[in-house]
Formats: C-alpha cells, sequence, structure tokens
C-alpha cells in the first residue's frame, strides 16, 4: 500500500513533507518486521522501543512513528502524539476501513457486556440484518463462531474481523469494549452509531490504579459514540449523563426506557418496557434483573439503531442465553447446578440475589479470584459472598503466577466469623459442594463461566466446569 494511503488520518506533530514509497506490511514489534514495512514504536509501562529503533531498520522497516524523535538513515521518521491511537488508524487504513461499513455498537462496563451484545445481535439478526459479534466469550462471523482471545482485540485483529464481516455481507456488528482497550487506544479508529453504559464497579484497579482513571477509560466510549445510552441505576450514571444527547434506561425509577410491572416468570422474567413512543410487554428467558437490565439495555440500543420497538420486544421470547452467563446444568438431581463468569463484588452480589429468588433450599456458591489480578477485591468478594451465601466454599480460579493459598487467604479475611471451607483443589471444591446440596439447594460455581481452561503458574489446563459436573455425578449415581 501506498506511505499516503496508509497514513489517512494519522496527524504528525510536525508538518513536513513526506516521500511517497511503497509499504509492504505494519508491525510493533521486532520479530514482525520485514523490508519495507512500516514500523509503530510503542512505550508500554516496562517496555521502551527506543533502544531497538536501529535493529528495526537494519531489519528492513523503512518507516518509523514513534512518539520520541529518532533519528536514522535511510529511514523516514514521523513523530506523532500516541502510537498507539496511529496502530488504530492503520490497520483500519491497511484493510480499507471495514469499519466504515458496517453499523457499530459498543457495550462498555464492569459487569452485563456480554450478556448485553448477545442480546442487541439477537434482536438485530432477528430484525434481518446479518450481524458480526465480538465479545469475550466468542466472536460470530456469518455462520463462523471462534473462541475469543480478549474481550477488545488488538487493532489489526479487530479490522481484519471487520474486514471478514464486510466480506460476509454483515451490515452491523455488536462489540464489547473493554477499559484496557479503551485506555490503550485499540478501538480509536471506530465510530460507533451507538454506545452503551452498563454499571461500573470494583475490577481491574491492578491495572487503572484508580476508580477514577477506570472511569475516565469507561468514558473514552462516549467520546467515539454518535448516540449514547446509560444505565440511569449505576451510581456513576451522571458521568455518562453529562455527555450530550446521553439517553437512559433504569428499572428502578423513571428514565428515557424503563421497566415497572416486573414479575418473575417460569420462563425468565416480564415487564412492561415504557420508551418514548409507547409501552410494550417484554418476556425474556433470563431470570431475574439481570435479565431486566440487560434487556433494558439491548432494546435501547436497538432504539437508538431505528428498529421497530414491538418487534425488538417480541424477538427476544427467542433468545437462546449465553454460554456460562446465568447457565443451568442439567443434572437430574432434586437439587440445581448454575455456573456463571461473575467475578466482581457487584457481579456476585447480584448473581447471589437473582438466584436467591428462585431457591427454595440453600445457596451453596464455589468462587475463587484471580492470581495476577486486582487484590483488592478479593476480601470484598468474601464478604459479598458471606452475605449472599448460606454455605461458602472458596477454592481456586486461575491463580497464574500466585500462590493459590495466598489468595484463599485474602479471600476469607472478608468473610468474618461465617463459617466457610476452604479447599484450593477446585475440582474438590465442587465435589463437595455437590455432595452436601439436598433437594432445593442451588450450587452456583461462579468465576469461570464460559472458561473451559485453569491458568496456573506454568502451564494452561482444560478445565471446563460442565465436564467436571457430569464427571463427578456419574462417580456418586447409583448402579
Amino acid at each position: 500500500m501506498l506511505l499516503s494511503k496508509l497514513l489517512e488520518g494519522v496527524v504528525p506533530k510536525e508538518n513536513i513533507p513526506v516521500p511517497e514509497r511503497e509499504i509492504s506490511g505494519i508491525c510493533s514489534n521486532l520479530d514482525g518486521v520485514v523490508p519495507q514495512c512500516l514500523f509503530v514504536a510503542i512505550k508500554g509501562k516496562r517496555f521502551d522501543p527506543t533502544p531497538y529503533l536501529a535493529r528495526a531498520a537494519e531489519r528492513g522497516a523503512s518507516v518509523i512513528l514513534a512518539k520520541d524523535p529518532v533519528c536514522l538513515p535511510d529511514v523516514i521518521c514521523l513523530l506523532v502524539d500516541s502510537p498507539r491511537r496511529a496502530l488504530a488508524l492503520l490497520w483500519e487504513n491497511w484493510y480499507k476501513n471495514p469499519s466504515r461499513r458496517l453499523i457499530l455498537s459498543g457495550i462498555t462496563g464492569t459487569n452485563g457486556k456480554t450478556s448485553t451484545a448477545y442480546l442487541l445481535e439477537h434482536i438485530l439478526n432477528a430484525a434481518g440484518n446479518r450481524t458480526g459479534l465480538i465479545g469475550t466469550v466468542e466472536t460470530h462471523v456469518g455462520d463462523t463462531t471462534d473462541r475469543a482471545c480478549c474481550t477488545t482485540p488488538e487493532p489489526e485483529a479487530l479490522s481484519r474481523l471487520f474486514s471478514k464481516m464486510v466480506e460476509y455481507g454483515c451490515s452491523h456488528a455488536v462489540m464489547e469494549v473493554s477499559s484496557q482497550s479503551l485506555d490503550q487506544d485499540r478501538v480509536a479508529a471506530l465510530q460507533f452509531q451507538v454506545g452503551i453504559f452498563t454499571n461500573l464497579s470494583v475490577d481491574h484497579l491492578d491495572y487503572h490504579g484508580t476508580m477514577s482513571a477506570y472511569l475516565q477509560a469507561k468514558q473514552k466510549l462516549f467520546e467515539q459514540s454518535l448516540y449514547r445510552v446509560v444505565n440511569a441505576d449505576s451510581d456513576y450514571a451522571s458521568h455518562f449523563m453529562s455527555f450530550e444527547g446521553a439517553m437512559s434506561y433504569s428499572a428502578a425509577g423513571t428514565a428515557d426506557f424503563f421497566a415497572d410491572r416486573i414479575r418473575r416468570m417460569e420462563q425468565g422474567i416480564a415487564y412492561r418496557l415504557n420508551y418514548p413512543e409507547g409501552r410494550e410487554e417484554v418476556l425474556v428467558p433470563m431470570p431475574g434483573m439481570f435479565g431486566v437490565y440487560n434487556s433494558l439495555a439491548a432494546l435501547s440500543g436497538a432504539y437508538c439503531l431505528g428498529l421497530s420497538m414491538p418487534n425488538a420486544c417480541a424477538s427476544l421470547e427467542s433468545f437462546s442465553g449465553v454460554r456460562g452467563r446465568m447457565e443451568y446444568l442439567k443434572t437430574g438431581r432434586p437439587y440445581r447446578v448454575l455456573i456463571d463468569f461473575a467475578h466482581t463484588p457487584d457481579g456476585l452480589k447480584n448473581l447471589l440475589a437473582t438466584v436467591r429468588s428462585v431457591t427454595s433450599g440453600r445457596l451453596i456458591v464455589v468462587f475463587g479470584c484471580g492470581g495476577d489480578r486486582d487484590p483488592s477485591k478479593r476480601p470484598l468478594m468474601g464478604q459479598v459472598a458471606a452475605d449472599g451465601a448460606d454455605i461458602v466454599i472458596v477454592t481456586s480460579d486461575n491463580p497464574r503466577s500466585e500462590n493459590p493459598v495466598r489468595i484463599i487467604e485474602e479471600i476469607l479475611q472478608g468473610v468474618g466469623r461465617k463459617h466457610c471451607m476452604a479447599i484450593v483443589d477446585r475440582t474438590e471444591a465442587i465435589r463437595y459442594a455437590l455432595g452436601i446440596a439436598r433437594e432445593g439447594d442451588t450450587v452456583i460455581l461462579a468465576g469461570k463461566g464460559h472458561e473451559d481452561y485453569q491458568v496456573l503458574k506454568d502451564k494452561m489446563i482444560h478445565y471446563d466446569e460442565r465436564e467436571i459436573v457430569e464427571s463427578l455425578l456419574e462417580e456418586n449415581s447409583e448402579p
């Protein structure tokens, strides 16, 4: 691609003439350098690329984009304020700007992103649109479903996915937008038709440092959105409602979109949706207030996209749910077993409250906290579990490089005097929970959700809780 085409939208610090030349590719690490490529020097928290730029030039890079001045012979050196932002623009240009040919919807928030994204995708598809999806669990492009590598991919992977969606004939794309991706400008080249904010609670402070920085990262989505939708019941709603034209949804009061006459049904949750032009009855096959809030967010987004609200509401009855989100397993036992991704204090609190409302017996919760992640939430998770469950079993999640025993000890600091079991091995913890479950009880396996792996100190192993539960129940089945 010609350099001039590749640089469209990228604003150098210095207005200097740039010689035209053919560029063979884009890279941001030395291993990817090929002759005549453009190298983007991205500085991380622990990595400074400056000492390696000469090596990139030696390997054939003909253009270098950097934040700090660099002088290398026979190499075009351009300075930009944000190499990360430039990288996102470059990849969009490289793939001929596929995102501009899609109507994008982005969802951000601590909890609820995945379910809201799936619900909105379902509504769009039911309306006859071909819709792609990018999220924590998986990506959807046409009839192809792939496991996701992360909530929001890096710019190259994003643009490549958008290109595939356009090739397939998609008109819309729905994506989860993480706070890290916003902070790192991974989505800086995108223009969202609709941006949705679900909520904000303690999480990712190992990365952001403070709740203020976490909030500011989330707000960046609205800076790139034409229509903005806000959960009015969030403690942080005012920070998002300050954006021009923002619309709100609520399950606890009046808003642009609000639910009343909420009632629990055998099939899920039902309510009356009130929106600017009228009212519609909604039945969504998701239990509790999760179903209300996530469907409200999706329906609000659908309204902003110009969809028929009666049709959108009616389509939700056929929604089949999301793997690892309020997923009940078929066990054939007189008690129920549920898997959910809840891994924050707020997420676990809401999960326990929802399941409590549909459980006649005891709540037994099995959970842990991930290693190499925000440690401040560990005692909070313990406190929430102690307050919301009858029996608490603390175990390993993805310990990564940390000692799982130490992680469990930090969780137990929040449990207080309530009796609690600590079983390091997750399979043994699940075995114990199933062994004590009685008729009417619900066993909740929280934290891993859709994941079918466990990350240990030196390896990743296959670990699917569905398979674990099935195997343990078979062991105890009567001959």
